[in-house]
């Protein structure tokens, strides 16, 4: 609608030159508004000016930053009436100065429609910053230890928490924490020797500060994601909970006291995509079907050793306690099946997954005495 109308315009030939019109007079002497009120104005023209007018999809793109104004304005002490009181009046201004350009499209119906898709639109920007400005007083309004559960409550339901929330919980937002989460053991006597850690509140995780790890029992076994700032935590957490799962499942054999996702990147690529690793098996290793059970599984695990560590012949001769010359022999085998797949680096990591795949059927089926 905005589209096709601003292309009978002369003097506003693009949205950015419908957005100038539309905010020109936001700067000026007799009632400025502040820099971030002004920008947020701004933005939330931008966003429903790029929806050609449809509410819904504007306030999608700029909602969460009016619920970040009112969070703001409770944190600062603004009342819920002051705020309402001046997000009404910089509306009804934006509404003025928006008529004065609706009242140049063509045909009157479009016109009605424009503003009534407008007017929707300022008053759901309006409801979403009192929204966050009621997020923030219920957190101010609980006890310190509550305003953590409550943050604890929401990043193990994998919810983003707003920044502004976190400072109020006494969380630096920029302060790494590494979720941790148990697959053997509980974690009880580590909630008490880290006071600083979150706790899901349905038992078996924390997150506790980067390097804080502690109190764990000696039948304890845990999973530790790659430490992330509370706010961006929920992809880390979600990994050590994979990874644990899979642990306890027997699909990834890990016996430490402590295993970091890291360690086994590969084997939760392979238990968790089950049928995307077939696909990489088939692609990459079925020249390896031509050797015997035995050898398939000597060169597979050679090969693999080398891509993961780019070591030498002599430190992969060390790690499997065989000779070095046993590891050129198997290296060349390997590089004759692989083909050109070996020399392009964009193929080692699907080749790792690929291996750790299919060597850990081609044991299986050695111990089934099922092998080919």
């Amino acid at each position: 609608m905005i589209g096709s109308a601003i292309r009978q315009w002369r003097d506003i030939v693009d949205d950015d030159a419908l957005v100038a019109a539309l905010c020109h007079d936001l700067d000026v002497a007799e009632r400025p508004l502040p820099p971030a009120v002004a920008h947020s104005v701004v933005v939330a023209t931008r966003a429903f000016v790029a929806a050609d007018g449809r509410s819904e999809d504007a306030v999608r793109q700029v909602g969460p930053a009016l619920m970040r104004i009112g969070r703001r304005a409770a944190v600062r002490g603004h009342s819920a009436e002051r705020l309402s009181r001046d997000l009404r009046q910089i509306v009804e201004e934006r509404a003025r100065r928006a008529d004065q350009v609706i009242a140049r499209v063509h045909p009157a119906e479009s016109r009605d429609a424009l503003r009534c898709g407008l007017q929707r639109f300022l008053d759901q920007l309006h409801r979403a910053a009192l929204a966050g400005h009621r997020q923030a007083l219920t957190m101010m309004a609980l006890a310190p230890q509550a305003r953590r559960a409550m943050v604890a409550r929401a990043v193990f339901a994998s919810s983003a928490v707003p920044e502004e929330l976190l400072v109020l919980a006494g969380i630096d937002p920029a302060r790494p924490y590494l979720p941790v989460v148990w697959v053997a053991g509980t974690p009880g006597a580590a909630v008490a020797a880290m006071p600083d850690a979150l706790v899901d509140p349905a038992g078996r995780a924390l997150l506790v500060p980067e390097a804080g790890l502690a109190g764990l029992e000696p039948d304890d076994r845990v999973v530790t994601g790659p430490p992330r700032p509370v706010s961006d935590v929920s992809e880390s957490l979600q990994l050590a909970r994979q990874a644990a799962a899979a642990i306890r499942a027997g699909l990834i054999v890990a016996d430490r006291p402590v295993t970091s996702c890291a360690d086994v990147a590969a084997e939760l690529l392979v238990a968790g995509r089950p049928a995307l690793t077939e696909l990489l098996v088939d692609k990459y290793l079925a020249q390896f079907a031509a050797l015997k059970p035995a050898r398939r599984i000597e060169v597979g695990e050679v090969l693999l050793s080398w891509l993961e560590t780019r070591g030498s012949l002599s430190e992969v001769a060390a790690a499997h306690h065989i000779a070095k010359q046993t590891v050129h022999d198997r290296l060349r085998q390997g590089r004759e099946l692989l083909g050109s797949a070996l020399e392009d680096p964009a193929a080692h990591a699907a080749l790792v997954v690929a291996l750790h795949a299919a060597l850990d059927r081609w044991r299986s089926e050695i111990g089934r005495g099922r092998a080919p």
